[in-house]
């Protein structure tokens, strides 16, 4: 093997097994060079970590007698704080298997050297989280991805759970045909949304519920007009099995981040006082904003329009029948 080959080989094994705590002897170096196969002397150690330094990179010595003993690179393209954040969103996203979770997790800390490696652990544990069963969502996002990159469809499908607590095909096995737009990350669950062929509009589907798609030849319908995947995920999120509509809320002050939350800051703001405030929003009147609003019940209401205030009553109130047995 050439000069080349050992300069990386050199900086690949400082990279995996050196960091600011744990350097290696030069005796060791050698060694690990030889054992690959390659030429190791004092002098084109010396050499070869020159040459590393001159390129930028940040590789520091331990000297005796003024000679360098050991090494240890310092130079990291990820800081633990990055890979630890990476690491806890790994091990508490819910649409992840605990397999695949632990896989990732043990991907991320090959950026560490080996003391901060020790230290990655995730604030959750992987364990005690209740994880999706697919051990194919990774397969399931490449192909998404993979059929959006070519301006395919997809067919699928989807599965649901049983009294038994066993999965099942969705609609006795139910192929859904679908265009896909994007992949969205809500409420800790992954989302593909695109335009489903059975229900004639723009749908969500659990990814960690789809088994892994079939790339078809037909090209995607184009996205409806004004549907901005990019910007505005909570609208699209919500836009699922319910007509759009103009509404006015009325909720306590101290409510305004969940607002804020849910709305944005661009909001249309009235009748502010310490005991309530008014704020116009658009809605798509689907259980899924019922059910946010629902959480919100003594302290959050509809105002107006008047049939939909009404509407989100007669809910209320089935509810509170249900409850009671009437």
């Amino acid at each position: 093997m050439n000069n080349k080959s050992r300069i990386l080989f050199l900086l690949d094994y400082l990279k995996r097994n050196t960091d600011e705590e744990t350097p290696v002897s030069a005796a060791q170096l050698r060694r690990e060079i030889r054992e690959h196969g390659m030429n190791a002397t004092a002098t084109t150690l010396r050499d070869d970590i020159a040459t590393l330094r001159e390129s930028g990179y940040d590789i520091l010595s331990e000297e005796e007698n003024g000679v360098a003993t050991w090494y240890k690179c310092v130079d990291r393209d990820w800081t633990p704080s990055e890979v630890q954040i990476l690491a806890d969103a790994v091990a508490s996203s819910l649409f992840i298997s605990k397999v695949k979770s632990n896989m990732l997790i043990e991907r991320l800390s090959t950026l560490l050297g080996p003391g901060e490696r020790k230290r990655l652990v995730p604030a959750i544990r992987v364990e005690d989280q209740m994880k999706a069963q697919n051990d194919q969502v990774l397969t399931v996002i490449t192909r998404i991805r993979d059929a959006i990159d070519t301006d395919r469809r997809i067919r699928f499908r989807h599965y649901v759970y049983t009294p038994e607590l066993k999965q099942e095909p969705k609609h006795g096995g139910l192929v859904y045909e679908v265009s896909p737009y994007a992949t969205i990350w809500k409420q800790d669950r992954y989302y593909l949304v695109g335009w489903s062929e059975k229900h004639g509009s723009v749908a969500n589907f659990r990814i960690d519920r789809m088994e892994v798609p079939e790339i078809i030849e037909e090209e995607r319908r184009p996205a409806p007009e004004g549907l901005k995947l990019e910007d505005n995920s909570d609208k699209i999120f919500w836009m699922f099995d319910g007509p759009e509509a103009k509404i006015t809320l009325r909720f306590k002050p101290e409510l305004m981040n969940q607002i804020v939350d849910r709305f944005g800051t661009e909001l249309k703001l009235k009748n502010i006082s310490e005991e309530s405030i008014d704020v116009t929003v658009t809605v798509h009147l689907s259980p899924t904003f019922y059910a946010w609003l629902f959480q919100y019940a003594g302290e959050m209401t509809i105002v107006e329009p008047e049939g939909i205030r009404e509407a989100y009553a007669e809910r209320l109130q089935t509810a509170i029948d249900d409850v009671l047995g009437e």
